[in-house]
């Protein structure tokens, strides 16, 4: 018989009041998952109370025992159960654990967070100013606690703050009430409903004024410096002012499409009078209509997020603790979902995403199954794109300035080009920007699809676990490295009309099967 099938045996015919060293809240204070289990399979009370007043869930959040806390509350033990003094988990950890665990874990699980206790009536968040926690606060207050809650003294969370001389949480719970007042304001919600339309044209206008300014008619640098300085001073405003943490994010995606437009405004009213032949004309349009489409189908097409009721989550949980592979490599502790194979959790998106690549900050996408392939077609049209702005560029220069390279030098040529038209040169300086990274990004990416069958991510773990450990793993031994030209069907998903047999992977499906979890236990837990 198996020690664990022994003890299981030893546990059934034992009485629950067993010595106390081997007492439920005993073996939940040193961690042990897999006894605890047995215990409860045999009848242990998790709802027991200790000396203390702590029940089980309590004191597997003071001895930061996260595993024991999610299966504890998956086997239906309330998040929200009040200790002794009428304090929550969430209080303890808030008041007596300095840091972002076991807070952050707990709020994925949904608790009350302004309840109040008992005695002194504070909330988690009171609790938290108290003790001087600021991840906590932090937390809490993007959990979206209460600033108005008064305790039985009368105080507010600020009050209290504000008490114990803690400059940076009063600064922290100022601002956020002043932020929070300021939403409430009939003006600011008319903004906020059309935040992303009015960032648009915003970066619109900034980035056509910086070209307009560039391209004034006048010598003087001080009038040129002074309209930068107050375009830069109303852009910070704004930002700072009326763009919220959604139009942050998409930021940079949004200033690259304000690019687009103004390169294709330049090529429609500076260059096409240059380039009328239809030679140039029609394949700059294809790629243009491409580079737009391929971006629209890379942002909108889910790149394979890992989606679970609460139920489903919960018996994940319980599944993974009883088989022993509540790992870190199999549970995502930020999702509460268990893993698939090759995937990650993206924090920008605070999701999975399976297989992924990468979260890309110009698409303002992650990169992953479901629409990797159109990032990588993005890429190529903006590519193209980018070399026909250039090719059109260089004739602009050819037909409308009077210098010559070969006769004036490069430095009188640049001095010319600039002096020509700066629109045109700042175009080409974008341009030139976006191309080489996307040309960068796109060999890398057919590097790695075509030769190696990884993800940028999976190329990235696997150089660091080289560079870090004694056995050199070559790249082109990946598992999922099936040759080149099968690598790229199974990418696109082309048979080339039957010719080759493609192998089409639900990727958010594919899990590791029990005998490899049970292989992973020795990993490090959660």
């Amino acid at each position: 018989m198996s020690d664990a099938s022994f003890m299981e045996f030893t546990f059934c015919f034992t009485p629950v009041t067993i010595p106390y060293f081997f007492s439920l809240l005993l073996l939940i204070r040193q961690g042990h998952l897999q006894t605890i289990i047995l215990l409860m399979k045999c009848g242990a009370d998790p709802s027991l109370i200790d000396g203390e007043g702590y029940n089980s869930v309590h004191l597997a959040v003071l001895y930061q025992h996260l595993p024991i806390i999610a299966y504890l509350i998956a086997k239906g033990q309330n998040i929200d159960a009040p200790d002794m003094n009428g304090m929550t988990p969430l209080m303890l950890s808030a008041q007596k654990i300095i840091g972002m665990e076991p807070t952050s874990f707990l709020l994925k699980l949904n608790p009350s967070i302004n309840l109040a206790d008992k005695i002194h009536q504070n909330t988690a968040l009171h609790c938290a100013v108290s003790s001087g926690n600021i991840n906590a606060v932090d937390l809490l207050l993007e959990a979206g606690s209460s600033l108005d809650v008064q305790n039985a003294k009368g105080e507010t969370p600020l009050d209290l703050a504000r008490q114990t001389r803690n400059r940076l949480i009063t600064h922290i719970l100022t601002s956020e009430a002043d932020s929070r007042s300021g939403r409430n304001s009939r003006a600011l919600k008319i903004l906020q409903k059309y935040e992303i339309l009015l960032v648009n044209l915003v970066c619109l206008s900034l980035l056509g004024g910086i070209g307009y300014i560039l391209n004034l008619n006048t010598d003087s640098w001080l009038l040129k410096g002074t309209l930068f300085a107050l375009v830069t001073a109303g852009s910070q405003l704004f930002t700072r002012r009326l763009v919220g943490p959604t139009s942050q994010k998409h930021l940079p995606a949004i200033i690259f499409m304000s690019s687009i437009f103004w390169m294709f405004m330049t090529w429609f009213f500076c260059f096409l009078p240059e380039l009328a032949q239809a030679t140039v004309q029609v394949p700059f349009m294809i790629s243009v209509f491409l580079l737009l489409y391929y971006f629209y189908k890379t942002w909108r097409t889910d790149p394979g997020y890992i989606k679970c009721s609460e139920e489903e989550k919960k018996q994940t949980i319980i599944s993974l603790a009883e088989a022993g592979c509540l790992d870190i490599r199999l549970f995502c502790t930020s999702c509460l979902v268990k893993k698939p194979l090759r995937s990650m959790h993206c924090h920008s998106c605070n999701a999975c995403v399976a297989k992924f690549d990468q979260h890309c900050l110009w698409t303002g996408r992650c990169i992953g199954a479901g629409n990797h392939r159109y990032f990588v077609l993005f890429l190529f049209a903006l590519v193209v794109m980018g070399h026909w702005m250039i090719y059109a560029s260089s004739i602009f220069w050819v037909n409308e300035c009077s210098s010559n390279l070969q006769k004036d030098g490069i430095g009188g040529f640049l001095t010319e080009i600039i002096s020509c038209s700066p629109w045109v040169l700042y175009i080409f300086l974008l341009v030139c920007s976006l191309t080489v990274w996307s040309t960068l990004m796109l060999i890398l990416q057919l590097y790695q699809i075509i030769f190696l069958g990884v993800t940028t991510q999976e190329r990235f773990n696997l150089q660091m676990q080289n560079r870090l450990g004694k056995h050199q793993v070559p790249l082109r031994k990946s598992p999922y490295n099936r040759g080149c030209l099968q690598n790229l069907a199974d990418f696109f998903h082309c048979q080339c009309f039957g010719l080759i047999k493609t192998n089409p992977v639900d990727w958010t499906q594919q899990y590791h099967n029990i005998f490899q979890a049970s292989m992973m236990r020795s990993a490090q837990s959660v």
